[in-house]
């Protein structure tokens, strides 16, 4: 008879994480290149920080490497990425600043909406929807075009097209953060108006 074996609680030193933590590494690596005006080795790490996004996911699924840390880490990664190559394109005059203040206002929106969630309804993991998972691609996408423009020496024509679509994936990623808002606050108001469970 075949003895079966329990599963084991995957390591958090898994190569999942360590790729995780490898585009942590990568955020500031990224922005002293952009800084300094670098265009082709910001474009480089930045790309290279990309897939290794896509990457951790698909090896975490594929292996069971899911744990706790990675599930914390893996978005903040993203967003350190996202928002440091907002915050410094603007900052140096190559994207409109209402960008970084609508990818940055995002995520605070999210992180209200998410402690709410957490505080009332008593979530710990909220999924993300379509429009979240949509936008941050086009997003992400549309920054690795600009980068790559900046790059490779791209037309100001093309460079206004890349401008356009990265502006219509920011306003669809803002969107995206006011569901997790509303999400919380309805939570908050159902709370007040149970009295049981204000009591």
């Amino acid at each position: 008879m075949e003895e079966r074996l329990s599963p084991k609680r995957p390591s958090d030193l898994n190569p999942a994480n360590l790729l995780t933590l490898l585009r942590l590494v990568l955020v500031p690596v990224f922005a002293v290149f952009l800084l300094e005006g670098r265009a082709l080795p910001a474009f480089l790490v930045f790309g290279v920080a990309t897939l290794t996004d896509w990457l951790d996911g698909w090896m975490a699924r594929r292996f069971g490497w899911v744990t706790a840390l990675g599930v914390f880490i893996d978005p903040l990664a993203d967003k350190a990425l996202q928002l440091t190559a907002f915050t410094l394109l603007a900052w140096r005059d190559h994207c409109p600043d209402w960008m970084a203040v609508l990818a940055w206002s995002r995520e605070l929106l999210v992180v209200a909406g998410f402690a709410l969630l957490a505080l009332v309804a008593q979530l710990r993991t909220v999924k993300p929807s379509w429009l979240g998972k949509v936008s941050t691609f086009a997003q992400m996408a549309s920054l690795a075009l600009l980068l790559g423009l900046r790059a490779f020496g791209g037309t100001e024509f093309h460079e206004n097209r890349v401008l356009l679509l990265l502006g219509v994936a920011v306003l669809l990623n803002f969107a995206s953060g006011m569901e997790y808002a509303v999400k919380g606050f309805r939570a908050y108001e159902a709370l007040q108006g149970h009295p049981d469970r204000r009591a």
